[in-house]
């Protein structure tokens, strides 16, 4: 689930790029196409985290694309759920996407920074999981400028939703390289720049918060 986006400058470095994909291929080395090889602690909180993603959202027969997709398991969780999608995912590292591919050759997955300005593409709902949670040694103010500049461009992709999770600092203990943020100012911010249809849900057993923006 390698997280950036070439849209803000502050993080458009090669440098920068390749040391946040170089964190992911080495958690997918290490402990192979699961969970925690997606850097999460274990596969029930993942789950949880693509349940609050998609909760109150019809996805029947709709296209739909992840961002930071890793190895797909965004999709192996609709497969579960049984919800008919056209699904694709896109993710900076070519060893996350081999993965994927490897685990569901039926699906269409890109090595490609999606949230490029310059793609064409449009999808009516636009995922992400954990594709702003670490930021390594980038100064704070810059990684929110590229959370800020990520949503804006995820919207411009979508025609009926957005829907993002974030680190929430509404926590007694910050782990050092990671990013938390406020779930009050999230949501104003997508209420002023997106849409006054924005629905937040901090009341899960998890460090963070899922905010959806429909048009």
């Amino acid at each position: 689930m390698t997280r950036l986006a070439a849209g803000s400058k502050a993080l458009a470095s090669e440098e920068r790029r390749r040391q946040v994909v170089a964190h992911y291929e080495r958690q997918l080395k290490q402990h192979g196409a699961t969970a925690r090889g997606m850097d999460w602690k274990d596969a029930e909180s993942q789950r949880l985290r693509f349940e609050m993603l998609s909760e109150g959202l019809d996805l029947a027969g709709s296209s739909v694309h992840d961002v930071g997709a890793g190895a797909g398991h965004f999709y192996d969780y609709l497969l579960e759920r049984a919800i008919d999608v056209r699904y694709s995912g896109s993710d900076l590292s070519g060893e996350m996407i081999e993965a994927a591919r490897r685990r569901h050759p039926d699906a269409a997955f890109e090595c490609r920074d999606v949230l490029d300005a310059s793609n064409p593409e449009r999808y009516d709902f636009v995922f992400c999981s954990g594709l702003f949670n670490v930021k390594l040694d980038c100064p704070e103010s810059a990684w929110q400028r590229f959370v800020e500049s990520a949503v804006l461009r995820m919207y411009e992709m979508c025609t009926v939703a957005i829907s993002f999770n974030l680190m929430s600092d509404r926590v007694d203990y910050r782990a050092e390289g990671l990013y938390y943020s406020d779930p009050d100012a999230m949501a104003e911010f997508c209420r002023s720049r997106l849409s006054p249809d924005v629905a937040v849900r901090h009341d899960y057993p998890l460090y963070e918060y899922t905010i959806h923006v429909r048009r």
